[in-house]
């Protein structure tokens, strides 16, 4: 795990309905919930975030 993920799940841990979308997409769908991280990680200070079906990916 990079630094980078280190923070994106610090993030992610710190606040609680972020933790839950994570959580729900590990157990689902674990390639998303790496997509999310990532997300998370290089985009820190982003408050909504959507799920672009047509590109695979997740934008603000």
């Amino acid at each position: 795990m990079t630094k980078k993920e280190k923070v994106g799940l610090n993030l992610i841990y710190s606040h609680a309905g972020r933790a839950r979308v994570y959580e729900t997409y590990k157990r689902t769908n674990p390639e998303m919930a790496q997509k999310y991280l990532e997300f998370i990680a290089k985009n820190q200070a982003v408050q909504y975030i959507k799920w672009d079906e047509t590109k695979k990916k997740f934008k603000s």
